[in-house]
């Protein structure tokens, strides 16, 4: 570590070579981790000072890159290193990652290979269900990139991203092709065609991939899904995308084919009308058959439908409602819903500021409400009503949470809870201290009375230091934590 941190201080006089905007060596350093352990106050007199902090994570990033201007050119090397303490032979959790990639900034174009995290089109066909509406806002064109906070579990693979360079693109045509393999050989494929002008954007995107996937056998005899050999299964992918001031518009359609299981669909579509000040979406998205999505795994069948009516204050204000419905067929009823709306009131202005200059002030931030229900099993239709508003106190922040539960028409609990927070600004950095109490009525149990408070402090741009002690059934247990996250 100490080796790494002479060389980058070494090359640091090398950061502006070239005398370009782009300077041709930077680099960061991350070391972040935490310490962690719970208790009850009846063992608290047995618990030894080193076993206050049993549970550690230890996460490390170290990220260079070597950048040429003149030929809009860049290297960059990438290794992350995330363990347990105390360190076993057996952790699942500890992984090391390194990534290297080769950019090229003006067409988009490059060569990775590490643990990649995807975006676009070959993103939106993995874990369906997992992943929030399709709204046009939440789409990206298909690209990847090096993935800072791999997990254990991922595997590195070789990925190829050709695009059109700025100086190429006649008539605002735009295309790309890209294909990545991962170590057991498993190909994918992407294209794409665009057309853009100076106020919108059309763009037709394909994917494909085809890949082995591991024998599965039935957790049970009487398991609804049955026992797979190895199998191969390949998907085809389909996306467009049209965006312009007043007007978007996006659908994705992807099939799946999967050997001695069957074949699936998925599809999805969003329109957006308006942008500013009022803007109104509207997403739907639904999967049929037996759809195989991009990581192996079997979706079920379903149907959701969003829709999103948002209006931009002056100042960062903003009002917001939201609606989705989710059934488990398309031929079903919905089985899921959710409603909220939320406001944030807009900012002061500059002269607003001026007046208030050490002056004490109380404000209305923002407020929430929300709805959600839970049909699937009709004995036990679960809803929950939510509120929240928030207000400030000169530079004190506090925010009150009220939640309603019920089990079919049957009350259930009912939380408050108050969290008040400060923020001040002194010669060791910003320092974040906060508080939150809560009271929990239970039917037919004991009342919960929960405690927390936390201290932070950030000392500039090298990161942060904070402490933590929350209890989730005061007084009978405590949970605690130190964590740090510094940047070099």
């Amino acid at each position: 570590m100490k080796k790494l941190i002479f060389l980058f201080l070494l090359l640091g006089p090398l950061s502006n070579i070239f005398g370009d905007s782009l300077p041709f060596f930077n680099w960061t350093l991350l070391w972040t981790g935490s310490f962690s352990n719970s208790l009850r106050t009846e063992e608290a007199e047995t618990v030894g000072l080193e076993e206050l902090f049993e549970e550690a994570t230890l996460y490390n990033r170290g990220d260079l890159r070597l950048n040429f201007p003149r030929q809009d050119f860049s290297v960059r090397l990438l290794a992350t290193d995330k363990r347990d303490l105390p360190l076993t032979e057996d952790d699942g959790r500890a992984g090391f990652n390194p990534g290297l990639g080769l950019y090229h900034r003006g067409s988009g174009s490059r060569v990775l290979y590490g643990v990649l995290n995807e975006y676009g089109l070959p993103a939106r066909v993995s874990n369906i269900w997992a992943r929030g509406l399709p709204f046009t806002d939440s789409r990206s064109p298909s690209s990847s990139d090096l993935k800072v906070e791999p997990s254990a579990r991922d595997t590195p693979a070789t990925y190829l991203y050709l695009g059109l360079p700025q100086n190429w693109r006649p008539f605002g045509i735009d295309a790309f092709f890209s294909g990545s393999l991962d170590e057991e050989l498993n190909a994918s494929f992407g294209g794409g065609l665009g057309l853009e002008s100076s106020t919108s954007h059309l763009r037709l995107e394909t994917f494909y991939t085809r890949r082995e996937l591991p024998e599965r056998r039935a957790s049970a005899w009487f398991s609804s899904s049955p026992s797979l050999p190895e199998r191969d299964s390949s998907i085809f992918a389909l996306a467009l995308m049209y965006n312009s001031p007043i007007l978007g518009l996006a659908t994705d359609l992807a099939f799946s084919e999967t050997f001695a299981y069957g074949r699936g669909t998925y599809g999805s579509a969003a329109l957006r009308l308006g942008h500013r000040p009022w803007r109104l979406s509207l997403s739907a998205d639904t999967g049929t058959g037996r759809f195989v999505d991009r990581n192996g795994a079997a979706i079920a069948e379903g149907l959701r439908l969003g829709l999103r009516l948002e209006h931009f204050l002056p100042r960062s204000g903003l009002l917001r409602i939201r609606g989705s419905l989710r059934g488990e067929s398309p031929k079903e009823i919905f089985e899921r819903i959710n409603f909220s709306a939320y406001y944030r009131h807009p900012g002061l202005t500059a002269a607003q500021r001026r007046a208030l200059d050490g002056n004490f002030s109380f404000r209305f931030s923002r407020a929430s409400i929300s709805f959600n229900r839970d049909a699937r099993n009709p004995e036990k239709i679960s809803d929950s009503f939510s509120g929240m508003t928030a207000f400030q106190l000169g530079p004190i922040n506090t925010v009150f949470n009220c939640t309603l539960s019920n089990t079919s028409m049957n009350f259930d609990s009912l939380r408050f809870t108050c969290e008040i927070g400060i923020r001040p600004i002194t010669r060791l950095g910003t320092i974040d201290l906060g508080t939150r109490v809560g009271y929990t009525f239970r039917a037919e149990r004991d009342p919960v009375f929960e405690f927390s408070a936390n201290c932070s402090v950030r000392p500039g741009r090298w990161g942060r230091i904070g402490i933590r002690i929350a209890s989730p059934d005061f007084p009978g247990r405590w949970n605690y934590s130190l964590s740090w996250r510094l940047i070099i």
